[in-house]
């Protein structure tokens, strides 16, 4: 089946102005120039990277929503229950905080949390060697529009950590 690279780039670029951002702010979140931005929403693409998953990550797409729109349907917006359980861990961890360091523990009582991970350590063939456990908080007495900024550098930064997981799986639980 052709991949159809001009209906990604329309796609990603509409979930970017729904969501009020502008082209330069997506571009720095993800790393890339301008330049690169326009490339990409033009359809002037190749090939999935992480730079792509990325955006669509910025944007609020699931993590299979890029393939799902070069194959014709449409993407997934990330799931409101994947967060859910990501922050039942989190209070799981805030619940038993003498196993974790002081600093830790301080960190885990200061600000709201904006959102929760389980990322795997790249492994062999038998699987991860482990897993990366991260919990985002915000500042304390952020602003709505400061939670946003920093939920959607979150996205940004947690799709680069789980490129670098390879094919051990989406690392959620």
């Amino acid at each position: 089946m052709e991949r159809d690279w001009k209906r990604l780039g329309a796609a990603l670029k509409a979930a970017r102005e729904a969501r009020d951002l502008h082209q330069g702010t997506v571009g720095e979140m993800i790393g890339v120039k301008r330049g690169t931005m326009r490339n990409i929403e033009n359809g002037e693409i190749a090939r999935v990277t992480p730079t792509i998953r990325a955006y669509a990550h910025a944007v609020g797409w699931a993590d299979d929503s890029v393939d799902a729109v070069l194959a014709g349907g449409e993407p997934v917006i990330a799931s409101d229950a994947a967060r859910q359980r990501d922050a039942a861990a989190a209070e799981s961890i805030a619940a038993a905080p003498e196993e974790l360091p002081l600093r830790i523990q301080n960190a885990l009582r200061e600000g709201p949390l904006i959102d929760t991970a389980v990322i795997n350590l790249p492994g062999d063939d038998d699987g991860p060697e482990g897993q990366m456990v991260v919990i985002v908080k915000g500042r304390e007495r952020a602003t709505p529009e400061q939670l946003k900024r920093a939920l959607l550098r979150w996205e940004a930064m947690e799709a680069k950590l789980r490129s670098a997981e390879g094919d051990s799986g989406t690392g959620k639980d």
